[in-house]
Parts: C-alpha cells; sequence; structure tokens
C-alpha cells in the first residue's frame, strides 16, 4: 500500500500577513523588522524525493514606495548553518558588509536598515508572481542613517543569546539549544559582496512577503 509523503514545507513564515499585497520592484532602503527562527522543519530535500529536519530563518523587510505605502519583502527560509556556502552566510555576509562572526546573533539585527533591490519572480505554478530580494548590502556611509546594521566583536558565553534563536556559536557549544540549531564555524572566506539568488540549492525556494509596520524610503537609481 502506497503512503502519502509528508508535504514540502516551502511556506514562509510572514506569508499569512501580505494577503494580496505585491511590492513594487527597485532599490529601497528597508528596515528588517522581524527575524523568525524556526526548528525542527520537515521539508523535501533540493531534486529529491527524500525528507529532511532542519532549522530555518526567514528576515522580513519593510519598504516605502513612491506614493508613501508601506510594503513588506520576506527573505527565503534560509538553513541555519555557519558554512561559507550557505544561504544564510551569503546573506548576512551581504547585509554586513563583511563576514559574520562566530558567537553573533543576527538577531540583534531587528530594527536597523539597509538597501534591498526588489524583483518580480514568477511562482512554480505560473499563477502570478510574488516578491523576492535579488541583491541586499549595508545603507551607504553617510547617508544620514543611525542605525545600520552593525557586528561588534563578541564573544558568548555558554547559555548565552536569546531563548528560541540562533547565534554563530563555536563547535560543541549548545547555548541552551539543540545542537542543530547552532552555526558553525569554517575557514575564512574572501569578504567579497554576494547577493541572494538560486545559487543556494539546499534552501527553499522564498514566497511573496507581507507588509507590516515601519518605515523606509526609495533610491533613486
Amino acid at each position: 500500500m502506497a503512503k502519502l509523503p509528508p508535504p514540502s514545507n516551502t511556506g514562509n513564515p510572514f506569508a499569512d500577513q501580505i494577503g494580496d499585497d505585491l511590492a513594487p520592484t527597485g532599490t529601497y532602503v528597508a528596515t528588517i523588522l522581524n527575524i523568525k527562527d524556526e526548528f525542527g522543519v520537515e521539508r523535501q530535500k533540493y531534486e529529491s524525493t527524500e525528507i529532511e529536519t532542519v532549522d530555518l530563518t526567514c528576515f522580513l523587510f519593510e519598504i516605502l514606495d513612491h506614493q508613501g505605502v508601506k510594503h513588506g519583502v520576506a527573505s527565503k527560509r534560509m538553513r541555519i548553518s555557519g558554512n561559507e556556502k550557505s544561504a544564510l552566510f551569503g546573506f548576512l555576509k551581504s547585509l554586513l558588509g563583511k563576514a559574520p562572526e562566530v558567537g553573533y546573533d543576527y538577531c540583534d539585527l531587528k530594527g536597523s536598515r539597509c538597501l534591498i533591490t526588489v524583483e518580480h519572480v514568477q511562482r512554480k505554478n505560473g499563477n502570478g508572481v510574488y516578491a523576492a530580494i535579488s541583491s541586499l548590502s549595508p545603507l551607504p556611509s553617510g547617508y544620514g542613517d543611525d542605525s545600520a546594521p552593525q557586528q561588534a566583536p563578541v564573544t558568548p558565553p555558554a547559555g548565552s543569546g536569546a531563548p528560541g534563536s540562533a547565534v554563530l556559536a563555536p563547535p560543541g557549544a549548545t547555548q541552551g539549544r539543540p545542537p542543530s540549531a547552532e552555526i558553525r564555524p569554517h575557514r575564512a572566506v574572501n569578504p567579497k559582496q554576494l547577493t541572494l539568488g538560486l545559487e543556494f540549492p539546499d534552501d527553499a525556494t522564498n514566497t511573496n512577503a507581507l507588509a507590516s509596520p515601519s518605515a523606509a524610503e526609495e533610491i533613486p537609481l
């Protein structure tokens, strides 16, 4: 007798808040409104029928369009991993302008601002498009913002960090969370700017994001 496998969990944790809103394309100053970690998520492996259990995180940004309307844009769901080839490592590297350090708690980025470029991506089922982030970078120095993403040197003791969140932890440090939630350090990498894209096959495809309250402004291109 055939059994139905568990569904591939590719939904965005912020999707319920967006409705039919579609953020316009362009490059904007954006505020990081929320960061959500999910632990023990079952999903289908990339280009495979196998099911894996992973820990994921997702960032929610807000922009303000030309008409002063607020829109939300969510990142793709990214596996919590410190591997230099992982989507999360590349995402944080682009956001900070440098590689994240071991012990860095990316949830501290809530409320900070950066630049994001929004694009529209065709849904796999062919039913319309959704807003996705094609690239992101730190806010330029002197742009008049005092809350751009920053990373101070950190050496958190065991047991530190916000409950239910993940930090860049050294091997063997559980920090009060499941070992799978730790981000393991790897060899040093070239701090070349990275952008988001489909070059990270281990992460689920991003869905449309949602509008949430905060402020940002579009930069003329």
